[in-house]
């Protein structure tokens, strides 16, 4: 290195320059490891819901992969069987997966993602100018904002990953328009990668609305000020950088989008449906919509219990003194509290979800309205609108239902609740950027002005709303079910929650103000000041947040007595045969816990085969229901009434886990593959459909497609299938049949990837009974391989190797060469 170049470096001041980034990373550390701190110092884990699911599916694959060193691109483990793409696949993105590690600090997952949050908002501030140690306010603020908190609990561990990569993108974006546009197109191509590689498209859609707006509002200002040329460069620089980052994601990407065409987010091929909405291509308004907010839910973003919140009643409260005066003990006490809907807080008309931004965040936002340029304001105050109405949902029909149907692939996801991280992620940064000018404008009557107007409008509306509670009904959905004393109770402690949650608010804004007139009169110096403001700010986030997590969030051994082998899973891995699969009538339908050890015709995930679903809602979910009946009345189902059950070949049903007898065996079964007598053949995939729903015997007959399965094709049910070697994505069966005869297989039936070869010699697979596989099998004794070799896996796997290394190396160089200029 020459003279020069170390005498450039030597100008990097570290108290200056270095020191606030490390004791910023510090502080979220801090944070982070308090926050959850059961994790760190008692061993233990989070209980979350949805991540047991999605481990039980995923056990299959998780085996497969540590057996052989592969990756199992199908399992048969939930649904009769569908592509592994959105369950558990390692792609060739694992530089980037590296680069997360390293990003969060080696931190556990998930808890890494609350610190990733808080500093990716951190360095997103940083672009736009905000002083690190007011940064730190922001930072918390967004990484402990309840959305985060309540979506981790949850297990949707995804989505929450996907937000905290959300600022980070942002971040880059905006210092590639305003600054250095190599660092910040490299940063904006690695933190896409991040964000895209936990893959949950619904919260890249939203951050596209985010900076769709952004780049819209640059466009013009842009226009107005002649610099057209200049804007189209750096644009054209940020266009390479997501390109380059959606090629670390394409062959993911791809095969998302092609599953999507066949699940159930893609378009049926039924003309009709019982239900007319399934029809649309993508999910239909009412599935989309059914979680929505009601019109007064986003004011949780100012007064958390506004509406009563998510939480149980304290035992404290006047409803539980009631309930114990009436005779009720402390067991049923919590049972009331804790599970009867009558019982709980929210009294809003939706759900009782709480998405809090933080009170003196808010504050600053309309402070920011007053005092940040405008071209900022208009962007934000647009995304958070456009956050709150898109989160009504069927609330808001007018809006939503022409968002849904005519914006492209709006209708491909659900829980619109969900795009309350837009206006969170609005009212933080705008909050922070008014803070910065807060803090550097001159003390006058102009900006004095301005900070009563926003005090008036968030403390004094706040106190407004802790003194006159009167005025709302605090009337519950099953208030009117409820003996008048009883409903009684419950309103007050509703108007309690809601008091107390309204001084709050009022309490830390004056507060925070007060700090700062004192600074900026002189009665405070601006270390101590700057502290108190850090202090504040960040104690009124983390207590709130605190609501949302407790000791019964996190256990030592939760997930081993989830997936604990019971006697009745034992009885089944020791009587069952290759390709027979299980209900467990014991947990709901749409449950997977029992995956862990079995194959399952039900399951638990969002995005399910499309066909595979319409036999559940008209076929199969009837059936399941025929088999409960009778057994809950003491009978022996008759199976012969479960012909769709039965081609899945179901085996067992468990009808309780704790017993080797808690377990019904099906007789009518028929097994991994059987050949049939005749075939009955269609027009359509609604002939097929309901030919199939019709079918009484399907040992015998096969209902196949007359466009896709040729005319003529011998039949004869005197041979013999058996399947032995199975994995996922593998099947290995050996026939013999005396005349050449058409099979039918116990296994999904999905168009792309599949390669199925009988002796070695490639062949068609066909489809029958809706959903199965068949293929046409020539007389004599034959081996039959069906493989799921998707080319796009292959493909793009070594597209995402090559563009996760360009993307690390163009951060790297941009990163020296900024550091040399400087």
């Amino acid at each position: 290195m020459s003279q020069i170049d170390i005498d450039s470096m030597k100008k990097i001041n570290f108290s200056q320059h270095v020191l606030p980034h490390l004791i910023a990373v510090l502080v979220f550390l801090v944070i982070t490891v308090a926050f959850f701190n059961p994790v760190f110092f008692d061993n233990k884990n989070l209980n979350q819901s949805d991540i047991i699911q999605w481990e039980a599916s995923a056990q299959e694959l998780i085996e497969h992969r540590e057996a052989t060193g592969k990756e199992g691109l199908w399992t048969n483990s939930i649904f009769g069987g569908m592509p592994a793409y959105l369950i558990s696949v390692k792609w060739g993105n694992q530089l980037i997966k590296y680069a997360h590690a390293v990003y969060s600090v080696g931190l556990p997952h998930p808890v890494r993602i609350i610190f990733a949050s808080m500093l990716s908002f951190y360095i997103m501030l940083l672009c736009f100018r905000v002083k690190p140690y007011l940064a730190l306010i922001g930072s918390v603020a967004f990484g402990l904002s309840s959305y985060n908190i309540i979506g981790l609990t949850a297990g949707h561990n995804a989505r929450i990953s996907a937000v905290s990569f959300m600022p980070l993108v942002m971040g880059g974006i905006h210092l590639c328009f305003n600054r250095n546009k190599w660092l910040g197109a490299s940063l904006t191509a690695l933190a896409l990668a991040m964000q895209l590689r936990v893959n949950h498209l619904q919260i890249t859609y939203y951050l596209a609305f985010i900076i769709g707006i952004y780049g819209l509002i640059q466009l013009i200002y842009a226009y107005r000020e002649g610099q057209l040329r200049l804007y189209v460069q750096r644009l054209s620089l940020l266009i390479v950088a997501a390109l380059m980052a959606i090629g670390t994601f394409f062959g993911e990407f791809y095969a998302t989008y092609e599953y999507g065409k066949y699940s159930n987010r893609g378009k049926s091929e039924l003309s009709q449906q019982v239900d007319e909405e399934m029809n649309a291509d993508g999910l239909s308004p009412t599935y989309a919509f059914q979680y929505s907010n009601g019109i007064w839910d986003p004011f949780t973003l100012f007064i958390p219990n506004a509406l009563g919140g998510n939480a149980p009643l304290s035992t404290d409260s006047e409803t539980a003194d009631f309930l114990r005066a009436n005779g009720v003990n402390n067991l049923q006490l919590g049972q009331f509290l804790n599970y009867d809907p009558r019982f709980r807080a929210y009294w809003g008309s939706e759900s009782p979800t709480t998405y809090y931004a933080g009170a003196i965040m808010v504050f600053l936002f309309v402070l920011g309205c007053f005092l940040v340029e405008r071209k900022y304001v208009v962007w934000l105050v647009s995304v958070a609108i456009l956050g709150i109405l898109l989160s009504y949902g069927r609330n808001l029909g007018w809006f939503n239902n022409f968002m849904f149907e005519y914006f492209p692939g709006y209708n491909k996801f659900r829980s619109v609740t969900f795009t309350m991280v837009m206006p969170i992620f609005s009212i933080g940064l705008l909050g922070m950027m008014a803070l910065q000018k807060l803090v550097e404008l001159k003390w006058d009557k102009t900006l004095q002005k301005k900070l009563w107007i926003a005090l008036g409008s968030t403390a004094g509306l706040a106190l407004l709303l802790g003194l006159s509670t009167g005025m709302f009904s605090f009337r519950g959905t099953y208030d009117s079910q409820l003996p008048q004393e009883l409903a009684r109770a419950l309103k007050n402690d509703r108007k309690d929650l809601f008091s107390a949650d309204a001084w709050r608010a009022f309490f830390f804004i004056g507060i925070f103000a007060l700090t700062f007139y004192l600074y900026k009169v002189g009665k405070l110096k601006k270390g101590l000041a700057t502290l108190l403001l850090v202090v504040i700010g960040s104690s009124e986030i983390l207590i709130v947040s605190a609501r949302f997590i407790g000791k019964d969030n996190y256990s030592t051994n939760f997930r081993s007595n989830v997936f604990a082998e019971t006697p009745a899973d034992r009885y089944i891995k020791q009587t069952k045969k290759n390709g027979d699969r299980v209900i467990d009538l014991s947990a709901q339908f749409y449950s997977a816990r029992a995956a862990y050890h079995h194959h399952l015709v039900n399951g638990y995930h969002g995005a399910r085969i499309r066909r595979y679903q319409e036999l559940i809602d008209n076929v199969i979910l009837p059936e399941y229901s025929l088999v409960a009946q009778a057994l809950n009345a003491g009978s022996i189902p008759d199976f012969s009434q479960t012909p769709v059950l039965n081609m899945l070949n179901t085996r067992f049903f468990i009808t309780a886990p704790q017993a080797a007898g808690d377990v019904i065996q099906n007789p009518n079964a028929l097994g991994a593959a059987w050949f049939v007598k005749e075939l009955n053949y269609v027009e359509d995939a609604d002939g097929e459909f309901n030919a199939t729903r019709n079918l009484t015997t399907p040992a015998i007959t096969a209902i196949v497609n007359a466009g896709e399965v040729p005319q003529g094709l011998s039949t004869s049910a005197n041979g013999t299938i058996n399947l032995v070697e199975y994995k996922p994505g593998y099947w290995k069966y050996e026939s013999s049949n005396t005349s050449d005869g058409f099979a039918v297989f116990s296994e999904v039936h999905y168009p792309k990837g599949f390669r199925v070869t009988i002796d070695g010699e490639e062949v068609d697979m066909l489809r029958a009974n809706y959903i199965l596989r068949a293929l046409a099998i020539p007389a004599g004794d034959h081996t039959i391989e069906f493989s799921f070799e998707p080319k796009i896996y292959s493909v793009g796997s070594t597209v995402m190797q090559v563009m996760s290394l360009m993307v690390l190396l163009a951060f790297a160089g941009s990163v020296y060469f900024s550091l040399r200029e400087n």
